[in-house]
């Protein structure tokens, strides 16, 4: 599946990393080119808190900004709803018609609704939008989802005709930015199914996995995956937003919808000495059940001092084509920022083979 935009096609399935704030943290746009990333998910809550919206502007809009040349997600600022206010009340406050930030650091308080949540996207320059949704987590009360579920789909509605307004308005050279509507629910499936049809109803072509992706245990919420892959059009595009676990890419991939994955997890767990690698070279056909295909390797373990071995055998990114494994654990001991840059290009690119072996899966499937 394709997704067609101003900067290039997004073909489905595939993983994007996490450039909160404009960039990958450690590695820059040539360094995320080479490792094969097809797109950045830039969160536009963010950029208005730090530089601001007219700072971006100013110096060429977000592809000129991030010096990203592909296409550009912009989450809305929904999360935020769930890993601030919700989390802390003082926060901010959840209203019918509005969220209203107070940011940690004690900044001026902000208001987004759904309609400046668009124009923002707009301003920035995203190649596909994220609606303003109300998230919560799954052990949300019964009440409390009733209502995020009708914020999301009123908030989607005037998402929607802001989008429309804001595409007569302007005049713009290739396809025009994507709007995406998420999906929420908790793990309720008869409000998930009422979600997603009544965003379907009203028009929308591009869904989202709202909410917390895991229940209370940790584990992946497959079923209300495999639900939505069932209501929703066969060609819509799915976001599964903060899916990350390299298992649970290759489950969702399994049930036959072809999905767009973000998750800072790869970037986070390499800066934290965690390294990916499959445990055997990838095959014609991708392993696609469990976690048992790939292993993470822990480069300060004493074990690895002196071993002149590459991370992974089957990996063609600098890390692995160059350095031992005791060089990098050496420099990971020498808290030298290349550690960081090197780990950083090696997990995802272990995440863009993934993916590559994940779109095999699905021509398979397909034929």
């Amino acid at each position: 599946m394709e997704l067609l935009t101003a900067h290039g096609p997004l073909r489905a399935p595939c993983y994007i990393p996490d450039a909160t704030r404009g960039f990958v943290r450690s590695v820059d746009a040539s360094d995320l080119e080479v490792v094969g990333i097809p797109a950045l998910m830039i969160n536009a809550y963010h950029l208005m808190l730090r530089p601001g919206i007219r700072v971006v502007q100013r110096l060429g809009g977000l592809h000129a900004f991030s010096g990203w040349r592909g296409p550009i997600v912009t989450d809305s600022g929904g999360f935020q709803v769930f890993s601030l206010i919700r989390q802390n009340p003082k926060h901010g406050q959840i209203r019918d018609h509005e969220i209203v930030f107070r940011p940690p650091d004690g900044k001026d308080k902000l208001i987004l609704t759904p309609e400046k949540v668009v124009q923002t996207q707009f301003r920035l320059g995203a190649d596909v939008m994220v609606a303003l949704d109300d998230c919560t987590g799954p052990e949300a009360p019964a009440e409390e989802q009733r209502k995020a579920v009708d914020r999301t789909v009123a908030w989607a509605i005037r998402a929607r005709d802001e989008h429309a307004r804001q595409l007569a308005q302007r005049r713009s050279e290739g396809p025009p930015p994507i709007l995406v509507a998420p999906i929420q629910g908790g793990n309720d499936a008869a409000l998930r199914r009422e979600c997603a049809q009544a965003l379907v109803d009203a028009g929308f072509t591009a869904f989202g996995f709202g909410g917390w992706p895991l229940d209370e245990s940790g584990a992946l919420q497959l079923e209300m995956f495999a639900l939505l892959h069932e209501l929703l059009p066969k060609e819509a595009p799915l976001f599964a937003l903060g899916v990350g676990k390299p298992e649970h890419l290759a489950a969702i991939t399994a049930l036959g919808r072809a999905a767009v994955f973000d998750s800072s997890l790869p970037t986070r767990d390499a800066r934290h000495h965690r390294l990916y690698r499959f445990r055997e070279a990838p095959a014609a056909e991708p392993v696609l059940a469990g976690p048992g295909f790939y292993e993470r390797l822990y480069i300060l373990d004493d074990k690895h001092a002196t071993d002149d071995a590459p991370i992974s055998p089957h990996c063609d990114a600098l890390c692995c084509r160059r350095y031992s494994r005791g060089f990098l654990r050496h420099l990971f001991k020498c808290e030298d920022p290349l550690a960081y840059r090197l780990a950083t290009l090696h997990n995802l690119r272990f995440y863009t083979q993934l993916v590559e072996r994940l779109q095999r899966y699905g021509a398979i499937a397909a034929g």
